[in-house]
């Protein structure tokens, strides 16, 4: 396989392609969100470089639809679970909350 020149270029516009994608989808052009989805996606696989954790978790990975919460994600909380199902094809993701505890060190 040949090497793939503008390995920057790529990144860039793939992460750029899932923020037009969101931006689209809260217009309510959910298709061409998700072709833009898809492109960044194939952007990724082709030069093999990670969408950023904070990027994949921004769509669903099954159906490709940029996760809004209202229009094309639900979100509830059950038993300290966050619990994210797509809207569109029903797939659920589950993260398990953590809470932030500050500990104040005592003075003796």
């Amino acid at each position: 396989m040949a090497k793939v020149k503008n390995v920057k270029i790529y990144k860039k516009r793939a992460i750029q392609l899932i923020r037009l994608a969101i931006e689209l989808a809260k217009n309510n052009d959910v298709e061409l969100a998700r072709m833009y989805i898809k492109l960044a996606i194939l952007y990724s696989r082709k030069i093999k470089f990670k969408i950023p954790l904070e990027y994949k978790r921004l769509f669903c990975r099954k159906c490709f639809t940029p996760l809004i919460v209202g229009l094309t994600e639900r979100r509830r909380i059950k038993n300290k679970v966050l619990v994210r199902t797509c809207l569109y094809c029903g797939w659920t993701r589950r993260y398990k909350l953590q809470y932030q505890t500050t500990h104040k060190k005592s003075k003796s």
